[in-house]
């Protein structure tokens, strides 16, 4: 899998992520700053890459519910904090639901994880 990471999450989420061997690319190391919600997937897209991000538009906004995309990861925590974040992240890849990311929105929480078509 291969991800994009939105500007609205931490640096260190990106290099944890690389450090556990995943190709990463960061809205901020590209300077990419303030591009839309729809620019941000549309990059994804031609990269075949998963969009992670904290941006609950992501969630209610009609365009990216009908689009097609190569996959959402919304992240929605109390403690944001990098290093739980990291945890969640990673422990959801290394879980039977990996195999349902690809292609789907996911919703990963402090209470449960949800994957939808």
């Amino acid at each position: 899998m291969k991800f994009l990471i939105d500007e609205n999450v931490a640096s260190s989420i990106t290099k944890g992520l690389r450090k556990d061997g995943y190709d990463v690319k960061d809205i901020k190391e590209l300077k990419m700053f303030g591009i839309s919600d729809k620019e941000v997937l549309e990059l994804a897209n031609k990269e075949k890459r998963i969009v992670i991000t904290y941006d609950s538009d992501f969630e209610n906004h009609p365009y990216f519910i009908n689009i097609k995309h190569f996959g959402i990861i919304l992240l929605k925590f109390k403690d944001q904090s990098s290093r739980r974040v990291l945890e969640a992240i990673l422990s959801t890849l290394k879980s039977k639901i990996a195999d349902k990311i690809p292609n789907n929105f996911t919703i990963i929480s402090d209470a449960e994880i949800e994957v939808f078509k």
